[in-house]
């Protein structure tokens, strides 16, 4: 019987701890610096100048390569990626254009890399002065060359 009174006095101080822990309450910010990036292009044949549609253009994020994008260009060669991120002091992108349907889309053409660093003159929103960095849109055409 001491035993069990013993216990349920052990329980309750841990409640009460618990209770007092809780009662404290502590101001902690939340909050990720990120920023709105845009980066498009043009893809183009670098003979012809015509536009090369259904190309895959690859994003890496140089900061952290494991945040990864792809998509295709579309009938008029235009690639656009849109997105969200975190807001890196130097914000920096690995494109890689590359042909994977061989003939199909006009030739097949050799793949290309290129980095993309977001500088001043790229950012058109400033942001908030709070954990918005703001808005920045970057252009990079590529010309590709035949096989």
């Amino acid at each position: 019987m001491k035993l069990i009174k013993c216990f349920d006095k052990v329980i309750l101080t841990l409640l009460g701890f618990v209770g007092l822990l809780s009662a404290c309450e502590t101001v902690a910010e939340y909050g990720t610096p990120n920023a709105d990036f845009v980066i498009k292009g043009t893809i183009t044949d670098s003979i012809s100048s015509s536009k090369v549609p259904n190309i895959r253009v690859i994003r890496t994020d140089v900061n952290n390569p494991m945040r990864k994008d792809t998509i295709y260009s579309d009938s008029k060669g235009n690639y656009q990626f849109t997105f969200n991120s975190f807001a890196y002091e130097k914000p920096e992108f690995d494109i890689k254009v590359e042909d994977i349907d061989g003939t199909l889309n006009g030739g097949e053409f050799i793949a290309q890399q290129a980095r993309i660093s977001i500088i001043n003159t790229d950012w058109v929103n400033s942001g908030d002065d709070d954990w918005y960095y703001g808005k920045a849109i970057k252009t990079r055409d590529f010309k590709l060359l035949k096989k």
